[in-house]
């Protein structure tokens, strides 16, 4: 338990000096959440997938499955795909994997939307404007948190 403990905390700091030192070097957040939306957007209208897309975003967006993917295998660690989806499993005991796919899609979708219209997604307002004390990045982010809070709450109240 404890090299667990120890690694959240090495990762934790390592996020946290990466994020200050992106906002030095490049001199913006390092979100990467609208990085995706422009993609999206760009594969609309047809056209250039990754044209007048910041490089640091793009970094972010292709390097966030490569960094697992890298993991798995320095680590030489198992992956197995699975639709296991973990306590809330019990909400779902006799559901299809068909029917957990709808269901982690339609919660994809609606995260997508959320970060939309709040101007970024939960890491970008908590760990990037909480690094820069931007009070709306901060309330936005306590505002997730209790929401998931209290969804959480909600759903292991009744089962």
């Amino acid at each position: 338990m404890e090299s667990i403990t120890l690694a959240a905390w090495i990762g934790g700091s390592l996020i946290g000096t990466l994020i200050v030192l992106h906002f030095i070097i490049v001199g913006q957040g390092a979100g990467c959440s609208l990085g995706y939306a422009t993609m999206v957007h760009k594969v609309q209208k047809k056209k250039n997938l990754f044209g007048n897309i910041d490089p640091y975003k793009l970094f972010f967006m292709i390097g966030l499955p490569l960094g697992g993917l890298a993991h798995v295998l320095i680590f030489k660690q198992e992956f197995n795909f699975t639709f296991d989806m973990g306590d809330y499993d019990e909400f779902l005991y006799a559901a299809s994997n068909e029917l957990k796919i709808a269901v982690l899609f339609i919660g994809g979708l609606l995260l997508g939307f959320g970060a939309r219209m709040a101007g970024g997604c939960t890491t970008g307002h908590a760990l990037v404007g909480g690094a820069l004390l931007r009070w709306s990045s901060i309330l936005a982010a306590l505002l997730f948190f209790a929401i998931a809070m209290a969804t959480t709450w909600l759903l292991f109240s009744f089962s």
